[in-house]
C-alpha cells in the first residue's frame, strides 16, 4: 500500500516539477555578405514601449562582428548593441554590418516566431516568420537565419 501511495505520490511531483520547465530560444541573424544589410522587423506589439522597459536585455540586438555561434553570444556578455531606429510603434530598424551576426530576439518557448515578430525586411524585401523559421537553421533550440 505504502509503495502504490508513494508511487502516485512521486508521478504528481514529476509532472508538476516538469510543467515549469522553460527552454532559452534564441533567434539570431548571420550577414555572410560583405554589404551592410538594413533590417526592419515588425512585431505582433507595442515595441517602443518594450524597449523603453527593456531592463533585461531582451531587445538589445547584441552583435559580433564575424559569424558567432549562439554559445559564443551567451558567453560573452560584454557585446555591443546594434543602434536600433524606432519606425513606428510596431517596427524597428537595425543595420547589420557585413559578416557579422546579431541576435534579435532573447526568448523562452520559441515565443519569438508565434508571440513575437510579424515579419522581417531585408533590404527592402519582406520575409514572413513562418518562411524566416523555414529557412533557418536550428542550433539546438536557437535559430539562426542567414542571409547570403
Amino acid at each position: 500500500m505504502k509503495l502504490k501511495y508513494f508511487k502516485i505520490l512521486f508521478g504528481f511531483f514529476l509532472l508538476f516539477s516538469l510543467l515549469g520547465c522553460s527552454v532559452l530560444t534564441d533567434f539570431y541573424i548571420q550577414n555572410l555578405t560583405n554589404e551592410r544589410k538594413i533590417i526592419i522587423i515588425k512585431y505582433k506589439f507595442n515595441i517602443k514601449s518594450k524597449l523603453e522597459n527593456d531592463s533585461s536585455g531582451e531587445y538589445s540586438f547584441n552583435y559580433k562582428n564575424g559569424i558567432a555561434s549562439p554559445k559564443e553570444f551567451r558567453n560573452n556578455k560584454n557585446l555591443p548593441s546594434l543602434n536600433k531606429t524606432i519606425i513606428n510603434d510596431y517596427q524597428i530598424e537595425v543595420v547589420l554590418p557585413p559578416s557579422s551576426t546579431t541576435r534579435v530576439e532573447k526568448t523562452l518557448n520559441y515565443h519569438w516566431r508565434s508571440r513575437s515578430i510579424n515579419n522581417i525586411k531585408i533590404d527592402n524585401k519582406e520575409i514572413k516568420i513562418e518562411d524566416i523559421e523555414s529557412q533557418s537553421i536550428k542550433d539546438k533550440s536557437d535559430y539562426i537565419y542567414k542571409i547570403e
